[in-house]
Parts: structure tokens; sequence; C-alpha cells
């Protein structure tokens, strides 16, 4: 990838570069302590409307506990019991598997969940920091860089989405790669591949677009290679590219294996082209920070008003980057060539992140929805934005270096103290408008709350509290018909929808032919659900037996063969 190669004199760029990125890493850890402050000071708690994050905690756990227990059955897990491969309802975060194997229960899996939150920031942060130090950057603007793509405003609107949270992979990819066909360095090349194929591990939500990523930009180096004369890449670097793309693209298809075969179970899974367009954000999203954001949240909330489903649309890039990022397009801290292509996939993908609303979508986003694979089950084209930020991360950097170039002539950037500073000062400014304001509230939880047989089904059944009971069974991992994610079945909504009846004659042996060996009833949670006279409902005549314990009412199924 040598077409992305630096404009300025770099000596030994990194020096000593696991030791500085190591410092970098650590220093970003403490920034992303900092900046995300009412989480690190509560690291067991969670926010008000916690669902997403629920799920996601228990998704990490659940890894932990395959990767150590059924690896070969890793996808099918204790929820939406009796469906398989269910783990393919949404994003996995299987790269995440290791912590999940550090502690046990519920308060264990928040408390992960929220440190690799923690660390997604600093690694978005140490990962941006040193692709803009390879591209030629002096360390202060390679800061800016950092703090540009790990803070931009429109992450605030994820925070509960660890797998759109989880982008550094992206930048340290790529800076692994550019270094390694650079230096002609064969670990690093696959070192390169490796973190690629983590980032896809995370998930497709961004995984997608780092498999396409690294097709565009492979095809612009082989172009070229093409262009000056085909040296020989040597055997060394030839096996390694060789071994590289194959642990990428074998990770990529044994993990898209499971996908492609919920697609093909539940045709319902594939996002139709009307449900994507509601996801789509118009022009003016770019106008709108989240809610959550402390500096530009209040101020752009007129535009946001103006959305018609907020989470997934606000696409603020923040003030100070995207002026810092026109004056690194419009002064030669990159090469041209640089400059021009990463001013080009800002646009680009900064245009395809509104889905449908350019244009009704005709020969724009539309292509990749029809033509390209994958991108028919991509149901929030707004993520897209992630790209885009971190090609004007890159061009903030840029920015900041001519800037302080402009004090402190030459290649000794680093040593100019002014220059340092006013590289410090943008970084500050870049994170002031990245202030998250977020309210993480105690999260109490009971581990284990009556012992019951599995399978289980806990009732009310909803999106507000099938995330709850999913949660909950990070303690043992009980096999459970409750299960919640980005899909759900038509086959799962109908068998929800049939237990609002429950206990009747049709709703048992619905459960028996289902081989559901227990129902749980919480009392605490039925007002206002259909579900809320359930306990007063006679039982009679059914082959079921009921008990009070404490606030929850434990039905058992007894099965047909028994003979009532």
């Amino acid at each position: 990838m040598r077409f992305l190669g630096p404009a300025l004199p770099l000596g030994r760029p990194f020096g000593r570069p696991v030791f500085r990125a190591a410092v970098l890493f650590a220093g970003a850890c403490l920034v992303a302590v900092v900046m995300q402050w009412p989480l690190a000071s509560n690291i067991g708690g969670a926010p008000r409307d916690a669902a997403d994050r629920m799920l996601q905690s228990w998704q990490v756990a659940w890894n932990g506990h395959a990767l150590q227990n059924q690896p070969a059955h890793f996808f099918d897990t204790n929820t939406f019991y009796p469906l398989d491969n269910d783990l393919a309802f949404t994003d996995a975060l299987i790269g995440y598997a290791p912590a999940g194997l550090v502690g046990d229960g519920p308060q264990a899996a928040m408390v992960r969940y929220n440190l690799l939150v923690l660390l997604s920031y600093s690694l978005a942060f140490t990962g941006a920091a040193l692709l803009a130090r390879e591209l030629g950057l002096s360390w202060p603007a390679a800061l800016v860089a950092g703090a540009a793509f790990a803070y931009a405003p429109f992450r605030l609107s994820h925070y509960n989405h660890l797998h759109v949270l989880s982008s550094g992979g992206i930048p340290l990819a790529l800076t692994l790669l550019h270094r390694g066909y650079r230096l002609r360095g064969p670990a690093l090349v696959v070192a390169g591949w490796a973190a690629a194929a983590w980032q896809v591990s995370i998930g497709f939500a961004l995984g997608l677009q780092t498999v396409y990523l690294l097709g565009l930009l492979g095809g612009l180096a082989f172009f070229w290679w093409l262009a000056h004369g085909r040296p020989r890449p040597g055997r060394s670097m030839t096996l390694a590219t060789a071994a590289g793309a194959a642990i990428f693209g074998g990770w990529s298809a044994w993990q898209a294996a499971p996908y492609l075969k919920v697609l093909r179970q539940y045709p319902e899974a594939q996002r139709l082209r009307e449900y994507v367009t509601f996801y789509s954000p118009p022009p003016r999203a770019f106008l709108a920070a989240p809610e959550q954001s402390a500096t530009w949240g209040r101020v752009t909330e007129p535009v946001r008003a103006t959305l018609d489903w907020t989470p997934e649309m606000t696409l603020f890039p923040g003030v100070t980057v995207v002026v810092l990022a026109l004056a690194g397009l419009a002064l030669p801290a990159l090469s041209g060539r640089n400059r021009i292509l990463l001013a080009g996939l800002a646009a680009a993908t900064a245009v395809l992140s509104m889905g449908y609303a350019v244009a009704g979508g005709d020969y724009v986003y539309d292509l990749l929805y029809r033509f390209l694979p994958g991108w028919e089950a991509s149901r929030t084209p707004g993520r897209l934005f992630t790209i885009t930020t971190l090609a004007l991360a890159l061009l903030a950097g840029a920015g900041a270096h001519a800037g302080a170039r402009l004090l402190r002539p030459g290649p000794s950037l680093g040593s100019s103290a002014a220059a340092a500073a006013l590289c410090a000062l943008l970084a500050l400014a870049i994170l002031f408008e990245g202030r998250q304001e977020l309210a993480i509230g105690s999260l109490t939880v009971e581990a284990e709350r009556v012992a019951v047989v599995d399978p289980q089904m806990h009732l009310p059944s909803d999106q507000r509290n099938d995330p709850f009971y999913v949660f909950l069974s990070t303690a043992g991992f009980p096999t459970m018909f409750n299960g919640y994610s980005g899909f759900v079945p038509n086959s799962y909504e109908e068998i929800r929808g049939q237990m609002e009846s429950f206990p009747s004659p049709d709703t048992v042996r619905r459960l028996q032919s289902l081989g559901i060996a227990t129902v749980v009833v919480h009392l605490d949670r039925v007002q206002g659900t259909p579900w809320e006279a359930t306990s007063a409902r006679s039982i009679d005549g059914l082959d079921v037996t009921r008990r009070i314990d404490g606030d929850v009412a434990v039905y058992e199924i007894h099965s047909a063969e028994d003979g009532g």
C-alpha cells in the first residue's frame, strides 16, 4: 500500500515502536477514563436505557462460556430456545470472547462490558494516532488525529453499541499493513491482516466496511504496483501476504457462514429497501449532534427533533475537526495523493451514510444494497460515517501539522514547544466537543431469584423485559425461550403473542410441544402488560402446577406423556 506513502521525511518514524505504542495506548486509556468519567467512576453501573448494553454484556459473557465449554456450537446460545444459530441474529462481539473468560454472573458481565467500552475508545485513539504518524504527521499532530477519531460527536449516540464503538481495529490494521509493505516487514503484514480479521470478528456492522475498505485500498495498491513497473515483492513478502489474506479471508468466511444460514432459514432477516430507507439519515443529519453531547446536544436539538430515528441519524462531525480537515486538505502536510484519497473517502462514505435519503438511493446506496454481498443485511447506513470520521480525523491531524509548521518550519516539528502547545490546544478543543452527558446509575441485580428446571420461559416477554432475563442468564446460562436481538424471527414473535393468554389449554399444549419445562411469571414486572392477570387465572384441568416464590409465580409444565 505504498500509494499512501509519507509526504514528510520520516527518518525513524516510530523510533522504538512497541514502547511508543505502549505509551500512546496508556495515555489513550487515561484520556478515556477522563472523558468517560461517569462510567469510569461507576464501572459496574449502566445508563437508564440499558437494553442493548445488557444484550452485549450477555454476548461477551456467552462468548467466553462457549469458547470454554462448547466451541463447536459457538452460535447456539442458551437463549431463543428451541431455535439454533441465534448468536448470528446480530453482531456477536466474538473478538472479545477472551474477556468473557474472566468473571461470572450479571454484575461481572456489566463491569466487563464497561471496561471494554473504555478499551474501545483507547484503541480508536491509538489506532488513528499511529496511522497519522505512519502517514508522516508529527506526534503532536497525530494525537490530534487520534482525538478526532475516538471522540467524534457521532459516536456518542452509540454509547450502548460496543460493536460500533469498537472501530480501532480499522486504523490499526491500516497502520500495520502500510508500515509492513513500506518497510518490507513480513511480520507486520501478517499482523495487519490479523488486526483486520479481529475488527471483522467484532461484527459486520463495521466488519463489512473493513472488508470493502481493504478491497478498495488493495485495488489502488495493485494499480500503483503496475504503474511502477511491477517491482518484485520478494518471496517473504509474497508468503506473508498470502498467509495474512488467508487469515483474514478464512476468518471472514467462517464468521459469515452462520449469518448466511440465518438469511436462508429466516427470509424476514433480510433488510428490505423500505426498512433501510426508514433508517437512512437525511442531509440535515450532519447538523444534528446526539442528545448525549454535552457541547452540541442542546444547540442542535431543533435539527435533531426533525429526524425520524435520532439514535441512528445524528451525524454531526464536530466544528474543530471540519475546520482542521479543510486546512489539512488545502495545505501540503500530506502528499496530494493522500489528501485526494482521504477527501474522496470522506465524501463518498458521507454520501453513502445517508442511504436512500440521497436521490432515493438510486445509483448511490442502492448499488451497494443490490450488487455487493452483505449490504442487503445491513440495517443502518449511518454507521458508514465511521469511515468518514476516520478520514476527517487524518485530514484534521494534517491541518494541525500544517498549522504547527507555520510556528516551527522544518521536519523537527515535535521539538517545538509552541507547535506542540498548538496541537495540544487543538486536541483539547476536539475533546471538548466530544464530551458526553450521560447519567450512569447503579445496577443492582439478583443473579438467581429462584431455582427452576430448564428449558424455561419468563413472562412478561417483550422488548423491555427480555433483555433483563437474558442479562440475568449470565449466571449459569440456563436454557430459555426468551431472547433479545437486532432481529427476531417471526416464529418467535408468534409464540410470544400466543403466550399472552397463559395459562390456557392451547398455551400449555404449545409449551409441551416446545419442551418448555418451567414458566416464570415476574409479578413485579407484569403491570401494564398482557400478563397482568396471569397469576389469577385458574390452572384447573391443566398439566401445570403453580407455586408463588416471592415476587415470581413458577409454573411447572408437565409433559404430555405424563398424562397430566
